[in-house]
């Protein structure tokens, strides 16, 4: 796996070729390094992408996000890829795709506060609504089921765009979720893709915030918040539970997370939620073993050939 930038419509100074240029970005306490393929030639592969999400000799991250404009005339679309900090590379990530939003609006990546994005979940809406604050719309692309008996649990396994298996617990702001979290996580059931794993504690009546805990796939422990996990268990709660269309979720950062189900469309769940800038930095390139792009290495046609 290996996934590739090129500088889109000027090339940098001859002094700035060998820094990587990035912002770092979190939403609900779920970070990101998130880099303008406009302003990068490197080659990212799954070795460089874990030296950068390395919390002890790198920048530090639970993801790397990478942004570039459509190649396509005409097209206003933005193109997002998603790699978790194990260097694997996954279809969607929905505190990411609200980052993605927050920093396509600000870098001027687009004009329009709505944007489209093409990812490897397929094309999803995202909106900046106010500051640090973006709506986006994601699918269920499996829905849930239960399965009794995993591990001892019965959970309710789906997809939003990645797998998810979410199960409820009582006593969940002191619960260890590691051990379980690991046990379904791999556990044969859900092999060979796995899992991620939301945990919850809700009241009867949903009047107070649904408590969420997940461990994620690809980053191999608790986050402090996931997006579509979340857009997950509000399925889940409608489905299985009989909860309201509109619901509010606290990540374990503490954040508030809101999710609403269209009526009558069981397929599309809208979440709205923060999104923060912290800092734009750059960093040497040959830390993280980073190759420039050279003619020879480019996924891309060149000039010439683009215009035919």
């Amino acid at each position: 796996m290996r996934a590739v930038s090129r500088p889109q419509n000027r090339k940098p100074p001859e002094a700035e070729l060998n820094l990587l240029k990035f912002s770092k970005m979190n939403g609900a306490g779920n970070d990101f390094v998130v880099v303008d393929c406009s302003e990068s030639a490197f080659v990212f592969t799954a070795d460089s992408i874990r030296k950068i999400c390395d919390r002890r000799r790198g920048i530090g991250a639970d993801g790397l996000i990478l942004l570039s404009k459509s190649r396509i005339p005409g097209c206003s679309q933005v193109v997002m890829e998603f790699f978790n900090c194990d260097g694997s590379k996954a279809e969607l990530c929905g505190n990411g795709l609200r980052c993605a939003a927050l920093f396509a609006h600000t870098h001027r990546l687009t004009r329009e506060a709505s944007i489209t994005f093409a990812t490897g979940g397929g094309e999803l809406a995202a909106e900046v609504i106010g500051p640090g604050l973006v709506r986006i719309e994601l699918p269920v692309t499996e829905d849930f089921e239960v399965h009794e008996h995993i591990a001892g649990y019965t959970v309710f396994k789906g997809a939003v765009g990645v797998p998810h298996a979410v199960l409820r617990m009582d006593g969940l702001e002191r619960a260890d979720i590691l051990r379980p979290g690991r046990e379904l996580r791999y556990h044969a059931e859900f092999a060979p893709a796995g899992v991620n794993v939301d945990f919850l504690e809700f009241g009867h009546d949903f009047s107070e915030p649904v408590l969420i805990r997940t461990y994620e796939r690809g980053v191999e422990d608790e986050t402090l918040a996931c997006g579509t996990g979340i857009a997950s268990s509000a399925r889940v709660l409608a489905k299985f539970f009989h909860a309201p269309d509109d619901l509010t979720f606290r990540t374990r950062s503490g954040d508030l997370v809101q999710t609403h189900l269209p009526a009558g469309n069981s397929g599309r769940i809208i979440l709205t939620g923060p999104a923060a800038e912290v800092y734009r930095g750059t960093a040497p390139a040959d830390e993280f073993e980073l190759a420039s792009i050279t003619a020879a290495d480019s996924p891309y046609p060149k000039e010439k050939d683009s215009k035919t």
